[in-house]
């Protein structure tokens, strides 16, 4: 039984000391510090990798320009769509009767910009589409409204468009009528653009709160090419007042006629491009006045540098229109042949045969200037649109203001009427 007991004890000890040799070995096995582990092999002890996983791109924010139920957005303001964190997917901005406003894609996808002006108080609706790295799609969407103008101004351009002259003379100034008061000129302004070829410089003077006129500093080189631009469309010029729509023309510089006046010697000189063309005797304002009605009426002939207007073949001038009965000794009421108007205040160069004997000698006339029927027919057919008929010496100044006198002021007085001095 003792005998039993000693192997029953060896047993248990041999399977104790087993056990913990390998208690033993599993721990050096997770230390690494075995042969097997250190070469790398081992079944017991050898790991396979934990596998990695990529978390999912954070979504794509919108960002609309103008916000959603935003009112009075400025038509020519574009309208944009940004997308942060993605690109930009689709972008749908229509009016309220649907029509697409056309738009374009930055390089990157990231912004989208309308493309074309808004219309004036109008509804529109914008969606919106923008993908993130992993595709995943966000939308949003904005409806917003256009400004509302309490009513509009439209520029009139003056020389060239549909009716104007192509080709103009020398002293021919840009002329901007538009058909309500500017408040806010320097605005209007801006919005003005005249491009030369070759380059000239030039200035803009206000005559009034609708008229603006544009000149360089000295008369036009022939054959300058003149673009004008009123890019007024969205622009507020003051008191809700806005820009009705754009408009344009172009124009071309002709030779330069001047015909140069002296009514100390009552004769005249035409020259074209420097050339002298012609010399014309004349007859002009008989000087003095007359009073009817309370009104007092002048007949001196004005100095100063005129621009041709325009001209007929045949004008009915009257002395009733600027206030001169016919009935009146000085009246009258004819047909006057090869008329050329140089002035607002009913000045024209015309054919007079009934004073030819004074032309050359004395003043006759009522404030025009009496040309020969020959001269009258070589002066109707070279002169035209702003080309120049300068007097001299008559003792009156033509005053300077619109379309008359705008050439013999000082540079600094004509840049002093522009709004953005």
């Amino acid at each position: 039984m003792r005998g039993f007991c000693r192997g029953t004890a060896a047993v248990r000890a041999a399977a104790v000391a087993g056990a913990l040799v390998a208690l033993v070995a599993g721990c050096t096995s997770g230390g690494g510090s075995t042969a097997a582990q250190a070469a790398g092999t081992g079944g017991a002890g050898k790991r396979s990798a934990a596998p990695t996983t990529t978390p999912p791109a954070a979504p794509a924010r919108l960002t609309i320009t103008p916000r959603n139920g935003s009112a009075d957005q400025l038509v020519t303001t574009p309208v944009t769509v940004r997308a942060v964190g993605g690109t930009v997917s689709t972008v749908s901005l229509r009016n309220a009767d649907g029509k697409l406003v056309a738009g374009t894609f930055s390089a990157d996808r990231t912004t989208w910009t309308s493309t074309e002006p808004l219309g004036y108080d109008k509804d529109y609706s914008l969606a919106a589409a923008a993908a993130n790295a992993d595709g995943k799609t966000t939308r949003s969407t904005s409806a917003f409204s256009t400004v509302t103008p309490r009513t509009f101004t439209l520029p009139y351009l003056f020389p060239g468009g549909s009716d104007g002259p192509k080709t103009v003379g020398v002293g021919q100034p840009i002329q901007v009528r538009f058909d309500e008061d500017i408040a806010d000129k320097a605005a209007a302004e801006k919005a003005l653009v005249v491009t030369t070829s070759p380059p000239v410089a030039g200035a803009w003077h206000w005559f009034s709160d609708r008229e603006v006129h544009w000149r360089p500093q000295h008369y036009w080189k022939p054959g300058t090419k003149v673009s004008v631009k009123a890019d007024v469309y969205g622009v507020a010029v003051g008191n809700g007042i806005y820009g009705q729509q754009d408009v344009s023309t172009s124009f071309t510089i002709g030779a330069a006629k001047v015909f140069t006046i002296n009514d100390k010697t009552h004769t005249g000189t035409i020259t074209i491009n420097g050339k002298a063309t012609r010399n014309v005797p004349v007859s002009m304002g008989r000087g003095g006045s007359y009073t009817v009605d309370g009104q007092t009426i002048f007949f001196t002939t004005q100095s100063g540098p005129h621009i041709v207007k325009e001209k007929y073949p045949v004008k009915r001038m009257t002395s009733a229109s600027y206030g001169l009965p016919k009935d009146t000794p000085l009246g009258y009421d004819e047909k006057i042949a090869l008329a050329v108007r140089i002035s607002e205040d009913g000045e024209f160069v015309h054919s007079a045969p009934w004073s030819v004997w004074a032309q050359g000698k004395q003043n006759v006339s009522h404030g025009c200037v009496n040309v020969s029927p020959a001269n009258a027919q070589y002066f109707y057919s070279n002169f035209s649109w702003g080309d120049v008929v300068d007097i001299k010496n008559t003792g009156v100044a033509l005053p300077f203001a619109a379309e008359a006198n705008e050439w013999d002021v000082s540079w600094v007085k004509w840049t002093a009427g522009s709004a953005l001095k």
